[in-house]
Order: structure tokens, then C-alpha cells, then sequence
């Protein structure tokens, strides 16, 4: 019988990592390169709410909004800086990968320069700090009860209504999901592209910092956090399917839930593995998931695979 803990973890990682994965998918549909820069922008988001924190006393959770904006600011900002410049250079994948992985080194430089300097200014930590202590725990049932939980909960399903509104039910939403689809058709019926990338670019930075806010409530926060975190937010986006965005929700649930249940009964008798493994356990996914399914769940056919089944 698994802990009611394990599973009120599993939920809490999981929702950060469908936050991460479905701003990853959104990269990647623009221009079709996996952004290793993307995990950085959480740590802008674990940032920004340890700054509020520290100067303006102001709580964690308040820090949601700015954290949106910044992050999708930053994202943007990469965007028009580095990815499409080349993009219109004509750079292929590896190029935009390669310059990803130069900005990813960047942001996370920057970041630790600016813990650094916060650790100077007020004489605090600015590294190995967790929320853990800070969050407000309910009794519901007789369990204690995270206020991260729901609070992480309401978040995701806010945004993912929100984005499914937007991408479904508004012109520009289903203007964008044309240029994603087909930019070339998109740009001749006189739809923006450009705007669209744009957008798309500073949405995937805003979810990833939002994400950001979370992630001290569940593990130790420091500059590395985004680069820690990025295999795993891989992972959930290739689970479900890189050309889904809703797939990325569902790939960030499956990848969280193996993940934390994994190392849970890898840990018990008589394997009684060390927890210490447990970052090991997204690479096996990766590995396992781009064996068996390199399109993720959304792109398997599964009418076939019954059919084919069925035919046995």
C-alpha cells in the first residue's frame, strides 16, 4: 500500500513537470529544436519568488503573477535575440540546438551571479533553500495536507482551461495553432508568424517560471534547479508526444508518478535501493520511452495496435 505522502508527492512534482513540459512543446512547435535553455527559466521563477521573499517579506504564493511575466519576458527575450536572427539566417537544428545550449549556460550563470549577490547583500543563503517550512499544511480527513497541493493543483488546471480557451475559442488562438501547423499556408492567408512564435516563446517561459515557484516547496532550490530539472521535463514532453501540448500534461503526470512511486518501491525490501538514485530514474524513462515510443503516446496509432491485436 503506497503512503498517502507518496502520492500527495507524486501529484504535487507532477504538476510542475506538465507546467515544464507543455512550455517545452510550445518551444518546439515553433521551431522545431528541443530548448535547452528551458529548465533555467524555473529557476527564474524560484528566483523571483525568493526575491519577494527576502526584500518585501511578501508570500510565495503571491509571487505567481510577476514570476509569469518575468519569465515569459526572458523567454521572449531569447527568442528575439539568438533563435530568430538564425532561424531566418537559415540555421538548422543543430545550430538552434547548439545556441540553446549556449544560452542555457548563460542563464544559469547569470542566476548564479545573482544568488551570489543576494547571499552578499542581505548575508543569507541563497543556495540548498527549501519553502517546506514555509508552506501552510491543512487537516482534511484526518491527513495533513499541503497547501502547495492545491494551490500547484489550481494552477495548472487554470492554465490549461485558460490555454485550451485560447487556442480553441479566440481568432488569434486558432491563427496560432495554423502557423504552428503550417507556417508556410499560414503566412500566404496573411497571418502573422512571427507574432505568433513570439507569443508562443513567451507563454513556454511563463509557464516554466510559474512552475519555478513550485519547485522549492518539493526540493532544495539553487541556480542548478532548472538544469536538474530539464531531463525530466524532456521526458514528460516526449512521453507524451512533442507535437501535443496536451500530450505534455499528460507525458508530465506519467513521468512524475514513475518517477516518485519508482524510487518509493525501489527503496522498499529486498531491493531497498538508495533515494540518493533517484534523479537516475528519468534517464532510464528517456531511454525506455524513446525506444518504445519516439513520438510518445499521442503519436502512436492505436487503432492499429488493437487491430493488430485483435488479429492474434
Amino acid at each position: 500500500m503506497v503512503p498517502v505522502e507518496v502520492l500527495m508527492d507524486a501529484l504535487i512534482f507532477s504538476t510542475l513537470l506538465a507546467l515544464l513540459a507543455i512550455g517545452l512543446t510550445m518551444t518546439y512547435l515553433t521551431l522545431k529544436v528541443p530548448n535547452f535553455a528551458h529548465g533555467d527559466l524555473a529557476a527564474v521563477g524560484v528566483y523571483t519568488s525568493f526575491t519577494l521573499l527576502k526584500f518585501w517579506r511578501l508570500h510565495l504564493y503571491f509571487s505567481l503573477p510577476l514570476a509569469f511575466l518575468i519569465g515569459g519576458s526572458i523567454s521572449l527575450a531569447t527568442y528575439l535575440a539568438v533563435y530568430r536572427p538564425l532561424w531566418r539566417r537559415g540555421a538548422g537544428v543543430v545550430a538552434l540546438m547548439i545556441a540553446s545550449i549556449a544560452v542555457e549556460v548563460v542563464l544559469r550563470s547569470l542566476m548564479h551571479i545573482y544568488a551570489d549577490t543576494v547571499s552578499s547583500a542581505l548575508h543569507t543563503f541563497a543556495r540548498g533553500f527549501s519553502y517546506a517550512m514555509l508552506d501552510v499544511y491543512l487537516e482534511a480527513g484526518g491527513r495533513t495536507v499541503p497547501l502547495v497541493l492545491a494551490i500547484s493543483t489550481a494552477t495548472l488546471a487554470g492554465l490549461v482551461v485558460s490555454l485550451y480557451v485560447f487556442l480553441t475559442m479566440t481568432r488569434f488562438g486558432i491563427a496560432m495553432r495554423a502557423a504552428i501547423e503550417n507556417p508556410a499556408l499560414a503566412s500566404t492567408l496573411g497571418i502573422n508568424v512571427d507574432l505568433v512564435y513570439a507569443v508562443s516563446w513567451f507563454l513556454a517561459g511563463a509557464l516554466a517560471s510559474v512552475a519555478g515557484v513550485f519547485l522549492p516547496f518539493r526540493m532544495p532550490a539553487s541556480p542548478e534547479i532548472g538544469w536538474e530539472m530539464l531531463l525530466r521535463t524532456f521526458t514528460a514532453s516526449v512521453l507524451g508526444g512533442l507535437g501535443s501540448i496536451f500530450g505534455a500534461v499528460l507525458g508530465g503526470f506519467l513521468a512524475g508518478f514513475a518517477e516518485v512511486f519508482g524510487i518509493y518501491l525501489l527503496s522498499q525490501p529486498p531491493i531497498t535501493l538508495s533515494t540518493a538514485y533517484r534523479p537516475a530514474l528519468p534517464y532510464a524513462l528517456f531511454i525506455i520511452v524513446l525506444l518504445a515510443a519516439p513520438r510518445g503516446i499521442t503519436g502512436i496509432e492505436w487503432s492499429k495496435v488493437f487491430k493488430r491485436g485483435g488479429s492474434r
